[in-house]
């Protein structure tokens, strides 16, 4: 089965030889920046370097997808934010909010050629033509809620909830059609999956009633409309929400050690794939390999599909502690018996 085949089966809940091993969110570092001679900033905003390093996770280590982009502000950016480019090893964030106000909104007819838009585009292109049916290429987008917070600035949006929900619904009805747009203009240039990034939707900061009345209906819009299987990261403490996560449609759930993995299982078993849930800061950062191979073997054990961080890496991540979670997820090998029985 090659890593394509048993990503894409394992996102579908198909059959699979053993749980794929990919990094979902972020996984590039500087280590393997300087593998490939091609490091942030620049590579953010070029076709070429942009492709060179999201492939250096593929070439350089034992994990099994390509990722791209590698920031979450390409949308904002398009729509005119303006945006701190950052370090070697900090991701891009926007400098400001751009709207005051839900009727501010506007959507260019030409987003799809604007800011950094075609850069992935082609970019996803140039790496579906190397790499065909060898590995899958997993692109992303910001979700509607999170792009809205970017938006309208976090702390505005956030007191809407309250003070004008009135305000979130209508934010929400004019992105959740942005995200399905570039979503489905990535898988056609060539993206197998898509992940969908929803950080602001963490219990840490949303309560699971504000999921479930502002965020899932426009989530059961967007998961079954993608062209390709898709991927809902919402990190931090969200257990409360998987219940209303597993009615969404998503394809899979990411998401990392805030969540109880026994529910997860409990709601999500059998019916979206789960995907998670390596520490990215307390494990695959500042652990040793051996001990980040234990913290991913007790991950399989505990019922994951798809074994992954938790969320996106810091680039200073080693890559010895990503080869270590590779390694876990070729060598766990329970009785067949048994793993049929997780996955049912």
């Amino acid at each position: 089965m090659t890593a394509k085949e048993r990503l894409l089966n394992a996102l579908q809940l198909k059959p699979v030889d053993r749980p794929p091993v990919a990094a979902v969110a972020t996984g590039i570092t500087v280590g393997m920046m300087k593998k490939v001679n091609l490091f942030w900033p620049e590579a953010h905003s070029d076709v070429d370097q942009l492709a060179g390093l999201a492939e250096s996770i593929w070439l350089h280590t034992d994990t099994e997808a390509i990722k791209l982009p590698f920031d979450m502000c390409v949308e904002v950016e398009a729509l005119g934010a303006r945006l701190n480019y950052r370090t070697v090893d900090t991701p891009p964030t926007e400098t400001e909010h751009l709207y005051n106000h839900p009727h501010d909104i506007d959507i260019p007819e030409d987003f799809l050629d604007r800011g950094r838009v075609p850069t992935v585009l082609k970019a996803i292109n140039k790496l579906r033509k190397r790499y065909d049916d060898e590995v899958a290429i997993i692109s992303s987008i910001v979700g509607p809620f999170a792009l809205a917070a970017k938006l309208f600035g976090f702390d505005n949006f956030l007191i809407w909830i309250i003070t004008h929900p009135d305000y979130v619904h209508r934010i929400m009805e004019k992105l959740t059609p942005l995200a399905i747009f570039y979503a489905n203009a990535q898988v056609e240039a060539g993206a197998d999956a898509v992940i969908i990034g929803e950080a602001t939707c963490t219990g840490d900061l949303i309560s699971p009633n504000t999921y479930r009345d502002f965020i899932a209906p426009y989530h059961s819009q967007l998961c079954p409309s993608l062209k390709a299987p898709d991927i809902l990261h919402i990190c931090g403490k969200s257990t409360n929400h998987v219940p209303y996560i597993a009615e969404t449609g998503t394809n899979c759930y990411n998401f990392d050690e805030g969540v109880d993995i026994e529910v997860a299982v409990k709601y999500l078993k059998g019916k979206v794939a789960i995907s998670g849930y390596v520490p990215a800061v307390n494990v695959l950062l500042n652990a040793s390999p051996e001990e980040t191979y234990q913290a991913s073997i007790e991950c399989l054990q505990r019922g994951v599909d798809i074994l992954t961080p938790g969320c996106a890496m810091s680039a200073l991540t080693p890559i010895d502690n990503i080869n270590a979670m590779a390694r876990a997820a070729r060598e766990w090998s329970p009785s067949k018996k048994d793993y049929w029985l997780l996955r049912a």
